[in-house]
């Protein structure tokens, strides 16, 4: 798109912006190729190359990317602290989350332990996971008028719930995943012990200085 000088006098292209919103269109429709002023964009493994390209420093095992109709899901864990999410909905960019980002965290949560039989903390599940998470609802209701937290409750009118769709997803996709790949789960669960030991002994640090206050 060149804009006519003649209409537009003073113009400029905010570029960042731009490069995002045509990335994110290209990962969420693989093979897809969009030519923008010279440069070409194209995805071809789509979740999984968008935290690929936007990952701060290595991840500590191979991104984890799954998919089934209507549900694509990419993961991993890097070696920043807090969780980092990309969330869409129907392509729209869900940049505040909403009801199928909260049901990918607490269905993560349940089938890691429930493969491990063990119950580690989710927050030490979770410390430290990047992920991505799209899913097709049908009429789907958002937060707000700018569409950047889903509210539906649902995958469609009267249908499956949001939480046991993901829940449902992820008990079939990533037990399996883990089975047959017992590297990662190694190291998953080695993160997650990492985490749990960083937590309580944070938790400790903190008591003997309120000790220390009082």
């Amino acid at each position: 798109f060149i804009p006519d000088e003649q209409i537009f006098k003073k113009f400029n292209y905010k570029s960042n912006y731009l490069d995002k919103m045509i990335w994110n269109y290209c990962y969420l429709n693989r093979g897809l190729s969009i030519y923008y002023n010279g440069e070409k964009f194209n995805s071809k493994d789509g979740l999984k190359d968008l935290l690929d390209n936007n990952m701060d420093g290595d991840p500590l095992y191979p991104i984890i990317h799954l998919e089934a109709d209507d549900i694509e899901v990419a993961f991993t864990h890097g070696k920043t602290y807090g969780e980092d999410y990309y969330s869409f909905v129907n392509g729209q960019h869900t940049t505040q989350g909403g009801t199928h980002q909260s049901a990918f965290r607490e269905a993560l949560a349940k089938v890691i332990r429930d493969f491990y039989n063990k119950n580690y903390d989710a927050s030490d599940i979770r410390q430290s996971i990047v992920a991505a998470i799209a899913v097709k609802v049908v009429e789907p209701v958002f937060e707000s008028q700018t569409k950047t937290k889903l509210g539906s409750q649902e995958i469609e009118p009267g249908g499956q719930s949001m939480r046991s769709f993901i829940n449902d997803f992820l008990k079939d996709k990533l037990d399996n995943y883990l089975h047959r790949n017992p590297q990662v789960a190694e190291t998953i669960e080695k993160k997650i012990k990492q985490s749990e030991r960083e937590r309580k002994e944070l938790s400790g640090i903190r008591k003997l200085a309120r000790n220390k206050k009082k």
